[in-house]
């Protein structure tokens, strides 16, 4: 489970992992695209519809665990429904996931009862359902991405980038912690609250990477303010990317790929690097697969969760482990 059994319990992963009706209809009477641009998730319902009743949904596209997963569940609730029926339906899931409802009806989209702790993610899950109704409406499109969320994107300049000096060393654990740790994380979906207590990183900690040979601390900022930070470090052939933590307000933006990629880049182009390795928490399937689409592939190769050790946080849960990432970084042409 990614983010922890609340927001990932095993019938979402089951459902991610395997998703039921998921291609094309050879004949389809509606069909609808939906987009969340800000957070990448694209994907796109087709139907099959007689006299006004679904009798069959395809689904395709990309798009994070919590839209797939929804998407996968909806072929097993709208099999005979017509769009006023389908309406109802969405409706009370939208108050369900919002704590304004119970699951009655719903089958097992019960199980996304984390998404009550965790608005940012909701309207990943609601993507699906926007872009089944797109298509019984006969409309072209879709989102769950709201006008004033666009437009603070928009409004954001593009990230200025900069390596960090011991000026920075605070402010750099203020938003390591407020990405991974408490209640506030959970704005963003980068969030460890359900698996770690305490603390991410420390003072102490960011300071020894400042003067670490072949260490660098990237940060990216814009009209002054810090908008994320990552830890690059040469390990020969092979640069090693860590510590990577994007303001929860802001996550879905795009600044974490601008980051990740000017992390490649100067490992790339500037050190000569080959690949590109990380570990993350294993369980953190969702995270695993953002990277996926990225280009970095799972390993297989494991080390254990330090135990023990409260400079790395205070375990919830008794299974946690890393898994090595590898991505090979192509030289530019």
């Amino acid at each position: 489970m990614s983010d922890g059994a609340a927001l990932y319990p095993q019938l979402v992963l089951e459902h991610r992992r395997n998703p039921r009706n998921r291609g094309h209809l050879a004949t389809c009477t509606h069909a609808a695209d939906g987009a969340n641009p800000l957070c990448g998730d694209r994907l796109r319902i087709e139907l099959r519809c007689e006299a006004g009743h679904i009798v069959q949904l395809r689904h395709s596209g990309e798009a994070c665990a919590v839209a797939v997963a929804t998407a996968s569940m909806l072929g097993e609730l709208v099999d005979g429904l017509d769009a006023d029926a389908v309406d109802a339906l969405g409706e009370r899931f939208a108050a369900y996931i919002e704590g304004r409802g119970d699951a009655t009806g719903l089958g097992p989209l019960a199980a996304m009862a984390g998404l009550q702790q965790h608005p940012s993610r909701r309207k990943c899950a609601l993507l699906p359902w926007a872009t089944l109704r797109a298509a019984l409406a006969g409309s072209a499109g879709a989102t769950t991405e709201t006008e004033s969320s666009m437009q603070a994107s928009t409004a954001t300049a593009p990230p200025a980038f900069r390596a960090a000096v011991a000026a920075d060393v605070d402010a750099i654990v203020d938003l390591v912690q407020s990405a991974y740790r408490g209640e506030g994380s959970k704005q963003g979906w980068t969030t460890e609250a359900d698996m770690l207590d305490g603390q991410r990183t420390d003072p102490a900690g960011v300071a020894a990477l400042l003067t670490t040979p072949g260490s660098l601390v990237l940060l990216a900022e814009s009209a002054g303010r810090l908008l994320a930070c990552a830890h690059v470090e040469r390990q020969g052939d092979a640069a090693y990317f860590g510590m990577f933590s994007v303001s929860p307000q802001l996550q879905g933006g795009g600044i974490g790929r601008a980051m990740l990629g000017e992390a490649e880049r100067i490992a790339r182009d500037e050190w000569g690097c080959r690949e590109m390795q990380m570990t993350v928490i294993s369980i953190r399937d969702e995270l695993i697969a953002w990277y996926e689409r990225r280009g970095y592939r799972r390993t297989g190769q494991y080390k254990p969760f330090p135990y023990g050790d409260e400079r790395f946080g205070v375990p919830k849960r008794d299974d946690l482990r890393f898994e090595l990432l590898v991505k090979v970084l192509q030289a530019r042409s």
